[in-house]
């Protein structure tokens, strides 16, 4: 059933948070914000009016009249039928923008990202004086890249991961970089570093820095690792957990692609592959890698 535009909530693509998302909706369901109920899923809200506990046992998000769907990214407002709020979310849902595989979208759109996403300027402006701050007695000297920018722009704030690892949290946040476990990188690269986020760990925690060029990298008491040589690869690595294995940085800012074994390490699988056939062969040559690395 087609959804019927009725409304904006504002001009210029600004997000929209709860609050005024709940004021839209009262406003064209024609009830009281009070009397308004929200559902939030990762594109905005379903938003229908409250039912009294007392409505024949039917759970309140499946009675009602008229639902309407707010959309977090530009405010837009369509109206909907009194379907089941989980098909109203199905149905709301973009369609996969096929830049990430769908496991790693779906996570991505369940922390809050969605395509056009955009953290204001002065967000990542406070972050800069942060870092600033952080290494003013230090000869080196860390900002915000201009590839760094344009990645924390689009993922800043978020923590994402599959629920069986470790998951990444992205700058800005409140606590501070380590900048002793990753500062001596920007001098091996010899180029700029900025650092992103971290992967959470109580015990062993891990800094994720983005080389001005491009590359991930994830640094921690032994080293400097290369996780992948763009950042939607990193993305899919960092949340699908395959992190294993990862080649080191010399001193001489080379990619050593060997473990602590010597073994080989693939360099393809620091690469996102080129076509989607390609995926399942670079999954397969990290499952591999891991199989040597375990025996």
């Amino acid at each position: 059933m087609e959804t019927e535009v009725v409304g904006l909530a504002r001009e210029g693509g600004a997000i929209v948070s709860r609050e005024e998302a709940a004021e839209l909706a009262s406003r064209w369901l024609g009830v009281p914000g009070d009397d308004v109920e929200l559902r939030e899923f990762d594109e905005g809200w379903v938003a229908f009016r409250a039912v009294a506990d007392t409505a024949a046992g039917v759970l309140p998000d499946r009675v009602g009249d008229a639902r309407v769907v707010v959309d977090r990214a530009t405010g837009k407002v369509t109206s909907w039928p009194p379907l089941p709020v989980e098909e109203i979310i199905a149905r709301s849902r973009s369609a996969p923008s096929g830049r990430f595989p769908g496991d790693v979208e779906a996570l991505l759109r369940k922390a809050g990202w969605y395509p056009g996403r955009s953290l204001p300027d002065a967000d990542l402006d406070r972050y800069a004086e942060r870092l600033s701050a952080l290494t003013a007695d230090e000869e080196i000297k860390l900002t915000i890249t201009g590839s760094a920018r344009r990645f924390l722009s689009e993922f800043g704030g978020l923590t994402v991961g599959a629920a069986h690892v470790k998951p990444a949290s992205f700058q800005p946040r409140p606590s501070e970089p380590d900048i002793d476990s990753f500062l001596f990188v920007g001098e091996d690269l010899a180029q700029a570093i900025t650092p992103i986020g971290v992967i959470d760990d109580d015990d062993y925690p891990e800094e994720i820095v983005l080389s001005s060029d491009g590359r991930v990298f994830l640094t921690n008491f032994s080293g400097a690792y290369l996780l992948a040589e763009s950042v939607d690869w990193a993305m899919v690595r960092l949340i699908r957990g395959r992190s294993s294995l990862l080649p080191l940085v010399g001193e001489d800012g080379q990619i050593h692609y060997v473990d602590r074994l010597g073994n080989p390490i693939d360099p393809t699988t620091t690469r996102a592959p080129s076509n989607g056939e390609g995926l399942d062969v670079a999954e397969e040559a990290e499952d591999s890698a891991d199989q040597r690395n375990d025996s």
